[in-house]
C-alpha cells in the first residue's frame, strides 16, 4: 500500500513538472515572438509599435484584475516602452499609484494628459466621439423639448379639433379623436426632427416668445449641419481607415510597409499630392529604399518647394548612404525655411559631426535641445531610438488636420448621400430643408391667423376654451363651467367667492395631472412650466447621461481598443446624472399660473391667481 502511495506521490510530481515546465516555455516562446515582431518592426523603420503596447496593456489589465498589482505596473511600463505615446497605460498606472498613495500618482496623469494631446490618432477619435455625443445630446434634448411644449399645447389644438368635429360631424367622443388624429402623425413617424417639425406647424401660435426662441435654438444646428457638407464630409474622412489622412497618420509611426505604401499610391485627391508624395518617401526613407524615396521627395519639393519635410528627408536618404555633403545641402534648405525646427538641427548636428564640423555640430545640438528635440525623441519607442542616427520628419498634428480639412473639401458629393442624423429616421439635408419649411410657415401662420380665433385660457379658471364656447360676462371671458357657475347671481362678491372657489379647484386639478404626466424625462416639468434654463439644464444633464451609459462614453472607439473592457465609472458616472436629473426634476414646485389672451381686466384675475396658487399647493 505504501509503494502505491510512493508512486501516485511521484507521478503527481512529475506531472507537475512537466506542467510548469510547458508553461515556462509557453511563456518563453510568446516573449520570443513578441521579441522577433520588435525586432522586425523597429529594422523596417517603425518609430513605435502600437500592437505590442495593446498585448502588454491587456496583460496589465489581467493582473490587475488577479491583484498582481507589482505585475501589472511592469507590464505597463512595458507598454510605454512600445508606444510611449500610449495615454491608457500612463493613466493606469497613476490610477495603480493612487491606490498605493504613491506621491507620483499626479506626474503619470499629466503624462497620460501629453501623450493624448501629441497623439493624432487619439485626438482624431476623441473629436469624433465629441461630435457624434453632441449630436445625440442635441436630438435628445430637441426629444425632451418636444415632448414638454406637446403637453403643453397639443390640448390648445385638440380643443379646436373637438369643437370641429363635434360641430362638422357630430363625432360621438369628439375630445378622443381629435387626439387620436394629433398623435397619429408623431407614432408613424417617431424622431426628434420629425417631432420639431411638428411642433412649429402644430403649436408654434399658441407659443410664447421664450418658447419659441428655444425652438429656433433648437433647430440652428440641425440645419447648419444639414446644409453645410464640411462637417459630415470631416467625419467621413477622419472616420474612413482607407483617406488619405488615416493612411499618412499611420506612415507616421509605421515602418516601410508594402502594403501601407500600396494604400497611399491609390488615394488622395490632385489638392493633395505634396502630402501624399511626402508620406511616400517617408515609407521608403524607413524601408531603406533610397532610389523611390528620393523620386517621390523631389516631386514634392517641386510641387511645394516652401515644406521643410521634404528637404529633411532628402538630406536623411544622403546622411544613411554616406553622402553627407550632400545630405547637408538639405538639412540647410530646410534650415532656411524653419531655423528652429528640432528634427532639422539635430540631423544637421549629425551631418556636421560626420564631416568633422564639431563647432557647427555643438551649435545645432544646441539649438535642437532649446526647441524641444527631447519631446520629439520620447515619443520613439526605446528601441527604435537606440536605432536612430537621424531623424525623419513626420507630419506634425498641425499638418494631419490640415491634410483632414483638404481632403474633406475635395470628397464627392456621391459619397454624402447615404449620411443621416443619428437617430433622425430623416436624411440630414432633408431634414435641413423640412426644418427652415416649417419654420417659415409657423412664422406665416401667425401673420395670417387672427390671435382672438385660437385657443385660450378662461380668465377665471384657466381652463382652455375658444370663442365658439366661452361667455364674454363682467369684462371677462369665461369658460362654461364658470359662466355656469354664475349664471342666476348678481351679487359681484357672491361672484367673486364662487369664481375663487371654482379657480382653486381647478388648479388643484390641473397641478396633480401636470405632476403625473410631466414625469415622463428630467426637464420636462420645468419648460412646462416656463422655466426655460432650468429645463433645457435637466434634460441636457439627462441627455449626456443616457448617450454615455448607452455608448459607454465611447461612440466612435478607436479599432485597437475594442477588446479592452470599459472601466467601472463610464457605467456608474452616466448613472448617477441619470439618477440626479431625475430627482431635482422630481423635487420641482409646479406653478398653476396661467395668461389670459382676450381682455385687459383680466391681469387683475391673473394677479389675484398667482397670490392664490401657493396657497392651493399646500393644500395639495
Amino acid at each position: 500500500m505504501g509503494t502505491k502511495h510512493r508512486a501516485r506521490i511521484a507521478f503527481c510530481t512529475v506531472f507537475l513538472l512537466v506542467l510548469v515546465t510547458a508553461v515556462r516555455a509557453n511563456g518563453a516562446a510568446e516573449d520570443l515572438n513578441r521579441d522577433l515582431y520588435l525586432k522586425n518592426e523597429i529594422s523596417n523603420g517603425a518609430i513605435r509599435v502600437p500592437v505590442l503596447a495593446r498585448i502588454a496593456y491587456h496583460d496589465a489589465l489581467k493582473s490587475i484584475a488577479a491583484g498582481a498589482r507589482d505585475e501589472a505596473e511592469r507590464e505597463l511600463r512595458r507598454a510605454l516602452t512600445y508606444d510611449p505615446d500610449y495615454p491608457d497605460a500612463y493613466f493606469t498606472l497613476a490610477r495603480l499609484k493612487v491606490r498605493r498613495l504613491e506621491p507620483d500618482a499626479p506626474t503619470y496623469l499629466i503624462e497620460g494628459f501629453s501623450a493624448l494631446w501629441r497623439n493624432f490618432r487619439v485626438q482624431k477619435y476623441v473629436a469624433l466621439g465629441g461630435a457624434a455625443t453632441l449630436a445625440l445630446v442635441l436630438l435628445t434634448l430637441s426629444l425632451a423639448i418636444c415632448v414638454a411644449l406637446a403637453i403643453k399645447y397639443l390640448p390648445y389644438v385638440a380643443h379646436k379639433l373637438k369643437e370641429f368635429l363635434e360641430k362638422r360631424f357630430n363625432a360621438a367622443a369628439p375630445a378622443i379623436t381629435a387626439y387620436l388624429i394629433l398623435l397619429t402623425p408623431l407614432l408613424l413617424v417617431p424622431g426628434p426632427v420629425v417631432g420639431l417639425i411638428y411642433l412649429m406647424l402644430v403649436c408654434w401660435l399658441f407659443m410664447h416668445r421664450r418658447e419659441r426662441l428655444l425652438v429656433a435654438a433648437l433647430i440652428i444646428p440641425l440645419v447648419l449641419v444639414g446644409i453645410i457638407d464640411l462637417p459630415a464630409k470631416g467625419a467621413a474622412t477622419l472616420s474612413d481607415p482607407k483617406s488619405l489622412t488615416s493612411l499618412v497618420a499611420r506612415a507616421n509611426d509605421s515602418g516601410g510597409d508594402e502594403y501601407l505604401i500600396r494604400s497611399i499610391e491609390r488615394s488622395g485627391t490632385p489638392e493633395t499630392e505634396t502630402e501624399k508624395n511626402l508620406a511616400l518617401g517617408l515609407l521608403h526613407l524607413k524601408g531603406r529604399r533610397f532610389h523611390d524615396a528620393s523620386e517621390h521627395l523631389f516631386k514634392a519639393i517641386a510641387q511645394d518647394p516652401e515644406r521643410k519635410m521634404g528637404y529633411i528627408n532628402l538630406g536623411n536618404v544622403h546622411f544613411l548612404q554616406g553622402e553627407y555633403e550632400k545630405a547637408l545641402q538639405g538639412y540647410r534648405k530646410a534650415e532656411k525655411i524653419d531655423p528652429l525646427d528640432p528634427v532639422c538641427q539635430f540631423d544637421l548636428a549629425q551631418a556636421y559631426i560626420a564631416t568633422l564640423l564639431m563647432k557647427k555640430a555643438s551649435h545645432s545640438l544646441q539649438l535642437a535641445s532649446n526647441n524641444g528635440i527631447e519631446e520629439e525623441k520620447s515619443s520613439y519607442a526605446a528601441a527604435a531610438l537606440d536605432l536612430t542616427h537621424v531623424m525623419p520628419k513626420r507630419f506634425s498634428n498641425e499638418e494631419l488636420w490640415r491634410l483632414a480639412l483638404t481632403e474633406a473639401r475635395s470628397l464627392p458629393k456621391e459619397q454624402m448621400k447615404g449620411m443621416v442624423i443619428p437617430l433622425a429616421r430623416v436624411p440630414r439635408k432633408a431634414a435641413a430643408w423640412l426644418l427652415l419649411v416649417a419654420f417659415a410657415i409657423a412664422l406665416v401662420l401667425t401673420k395670417v391667423i387672427n390671435p382672438a380665433k385660437l385657443t385660450f385660457q378662461c380668465s377665471s379658471c384657466g381652463r382652455l376654451t375658444c370663442e365658439n364656447c366661452c361667455s364674454n360676462e363682467r369684462d371677462m371671458s369665461l369658460c362654461k363651467e364658470c359662466a355656469k357657475t354664475i349664471e342666476t347671481v348678481t351679487s359681484e362678491k357672491v361672484v367673486e367667492a364662487l369664481l375663487r372657489q371654482k379657480r382653486q379647484t381647478e388648479l388643484v386639478r390641473r397641478r396633480r395631472s401636470a405632476r403625473l404626466i410631466t414625469r415622463v424625462l428630467p426637464g420636462v416639468r420645468d419648460v412646462y412650466y416656463e422655466r426655460i434654463l432650468r429645463g433645457v439644464g435637466l434634460a441636457g444633464l439627462f441627455s449626456l447621461s443616457i448617450v454615455c451609459l448607452f455608448t459607454k462614453c465611447s461612440i466612435v472607439q478607436d479599432p485597437m481598443t475594442l477588446l479592452t473592457v470599459p472601466p467601472l465609472w463610464k457605467t456608474v458616472l452616466p448613472a448617477i446624472g441619470i439618477a440626479v436629473s431625475f430627482l431635482i426634476s422630481g423635487m420641482a414646485k409646479p406653478s398653476a399660473r396661467f395668461r389670459p389672451q382676450r381682455h385687459s381686466h383680466a391681469r387683475s384675475i391673473s394677479g389675484e391667481t398667482k397670490a392664490e396658487t401657493s396657497k392651493s399647493e399646500e393644500v395639495a
